[in-house]
């Protein structure tokens, strides 16, 4: 499986990569207003700095239109740029000329497996399930297993990136399927690491080795 950063904060991204457990970097326009920066400048800079893929959203409402922007942000960096497009009849109208540039496509804002047999159909490298409005909306996140298995049974080469995280669970039960990748937030990678217990155990360890005599050890 592999994760992906699913923010547009410079600093935050630069401490996660030195993790080295990050592929590549997910965004969308929520990230990039949040971000405050221009979103040009803000998708070459995370070009420029961090390696790996760089999903990027399109925002065109006409084909003429989104075929240009997504034409022209591919050409940006062909190898790691990876156009996202939001499902609906023109969305998949949008991936159809996609694929016939060839040009790699992720569908996003899914929520039910006839959605996702869609794109499927449709020839999108990757469709992007939303876990916590799925929950919100009183969707069990079997689901998504579900939308795996049509991905395994029909032999299909769309991947399942699954985004929209808001809890430690959904990572759990999105973490035991054979699921393609998860995309998380700065915040949620950060609670990650925030388990009361091993807070405690740290403190534990800490405190047990200032008690100890440890002089000359290979630090000093």
């Amino acid at each position: 499986m592999k994760l992906y950063i699913d923010d547009g904060n410079i600093t935050k991204i630069t401490e996660l990569f030195k993790l080295g457990v990050f592929s590549g970097i997910t965004t969308n326009p929520t990230i990039i207003r949040r971000s405050g920066r221009n979103p040009v400048k803000l998708i070459k800079e995370l070009l420029s700095k961090f390696p790996g893929d760089l999903f990027v959203q399109c925002v065109s409402t006409d084909i003429e239109s989104i075929i240009k922007e997504g034409t022209n942000l591919f050409e940006l960096d062909p190898e790691r740029i990876k156009l996202k497009v939001t499902f609906s009849e023109f969305g998949m109208k949008a991936l159809a000329e996609f694929n016939r540039l060839k040009i790699p496509v992720t569908m996003t804002g899914l929520f039910s497996v006839p959605q996702v047999l869609m794109c499927c159909e449709g020839g999108a490298d990757y469709a992007a399930p939303y876990v916590s409005r799925m929950e919100n909306l009183g969707i069990n996140l079997s689901e998504v297993e579900k939308m795996q298995r049509v991905i395994i049974n029909g032999s299909y080469s769309t991947k399942l990136i699954v985004a929209s995280f808001k809890t430690m669970t959904q990572i759990s039960r999105m973490a035991e399927l054979p699921i393609h990748s998860m995309t998380l937030s700065a915040s949620m990678c950060d609670g990650i690491f925030e388990h009361c217990g091993t807070l405690k155990a740290i403190e534990g360890f800490d405190a047990d080795w200032e008690a100890i005599k440890h002089e000359g050890w290979v630090t000093d």
